[in-house]
């Protein structure tokens, strides 16, 4: 029976390693060998940028401002911005903007929806209204640099290609919360290069995802309709590509309530995807498939689980020696796996952009456990059915 239960606790341990250390060393070893794709700048083919919103007239004109100002030929690219049913002045802003500059390039055209059915339905909206052959979703509080859509763009010259996601960078990791999350997202920064380089990104950013049109539709049925679309390109057969340099800047939730917001949303969605497409990642026939979303995401909505078995396994093997012995190599691993994945963080983030974070050991583990804890309370929610498509407005994101 201890055997058993040696061999079950031995497993538990490897798949916990391997989310948490493992698979991001792995991808930055790749991305250490990765070298960029050669793209041909010259290709920039007509992309239509959505924005959709909702009582957004705190960040719009500035959202707008930015969109108008990027660097690539006016005449190549338009902007949609999708209302769905604003009770505030964005409405007004907007026309007001699309009136100061009519018969200019790019076009401006605001579309609206008379009621809120999330964000899915506001991207399949815009869609409708689109010219492009190609559709970049990017949200209202965010910020492209300047060369997003010639970073982006190119990509899609290779027919193999269905979509391509940009970096989010945080922008304001001076808050102690935001610098959490800013940790994080250069950890998913650097899993998305690897990943991309040896068959897809496992994941679009909700704040800049470009694809192409023809291909997909957003589900409205789903919280995190950017993995669902990512998923549904794979599927397809179409690789999704990462552009590191393609960056957008969006602020971080500073509250811990917004934060708890934000990533139950997420988990619930990544939830959903897992069981909407069962069948693609049960019979793996790629790496997508078969290796990086389950190291990716399903580990990480399994790892509550896996954590809670350890200490049961304990109890039940109940021999101190065993437990011991394995607590120290367990511990010991982990250990040498997290030091050389935060050594090899430091040379590629300090290589490959100006845009570093900084977090205490005591701030990262609390932001673990507090994601453990999100994830058992999205399946909770899951299957209660208790949430909704409607995306709940994070008002420390909006400055």
């Amino acid at each position: 029976m201890n055997i058993f239960l040696l061999i079950l606790l031995t497993i538990c341990s490897a798949l916990l390693i391997w989310q948490f250390v493992g698979y991001a060393l792995v991808m930055s070893l790749l991305v250490l060998r990765n070298k960029p794709r050669d793209l041909d700048p010259a290709y920039q083919p007509f992309v239509s940028i959505i924005v959709p919103t909702f009582n957004e007239e705190k960040v719009i004109k500035n959202r707008i401002e930015n969109l108008l100002s990027l660097n690539y030929s006016p005449d190549n690219y338009e902007i949609i911005i999708v209302d769905s049913g604003s009770s505030d002045t964005t409405r007004e802003i907007v026309q007001k903007i699309r009136k100061s500059r009519e018969n200019s390039a790019p076009v401006l055209r605001l579309v609206t929806e008379t009621e809120r059915n999330g964000k899915a339905s506001a991207i399949n909206f815009g869609k409708k209204h689109a010219e492009g052959d190609f559709i970049l979703v990017t949200d209202a509080n965010a910020i492209f640099e300047g060369n997003v859509l010639q970073k982006l763009m190119p990509h899609f010259k290779a027919p193999d290609v269905g979509g391509v996601g940009g970096r989010y960078c945080v922008a304001n990791p001076e808050n102690l919360l935001a610098a959490s999350t800013s940790f994080y997202w250069d950890l998913e920064y650097i899993m998305r290069i690897g990943e991309s380089s040896i068959d897809s990104a496992c994941s679009f950013h909700g704040e800049i995802n470009a694809w192409r049109k023809d291909l997909i539709d957003a589900d409205p049925r789903m919280l995190t309709e950017d993995l669902d679309m990512c998923i549904s390109i794979r599927r397809k057969g179409y690789r999704v590509e990462y552009e590191p340099e393609a960056i957008v800047y969006e602020p971080a939730a500073t509250s811990v309530k917004d934060q708890i917001t934000q990533r139950r949303r997420t988990a619930i969605g990544t939830i959903q995807c897992l069981f909407k497409h069962w069948k693609f990642f049960f019979l793996p026939r790629n790496l997508y498939s078969g290796l990086i979303f389950h190291s990716h995401k399903t580990l990480n909505i399994l790892s509550p689980f896996l954590l809670i078995a350890i200490p049961v396994l304990y109890l039940l093997i109940f021999n101190v020696q065993e437990i011991v012995v394995h607590a120290v190599i367990f511990s010991a691993t982990f250990g040498i796996f997290l030091l050389l994945l935060l050594s090899l963080k430091g040379k590629i983030v300090r290589k490959t952009t100006r845009v570093r974070s900084t977090i205490s050991l005591f701030n990262l583990i609390s932001y673990v456990l507090l994601n453990e804890y999100l994830v058992l309370s999205a399946w909770k929610n899951y299957f209660s059915g208790k949430y909704s498509v409607l995306w709940e407005k994070v008002e420390t994101t909006r400055r």
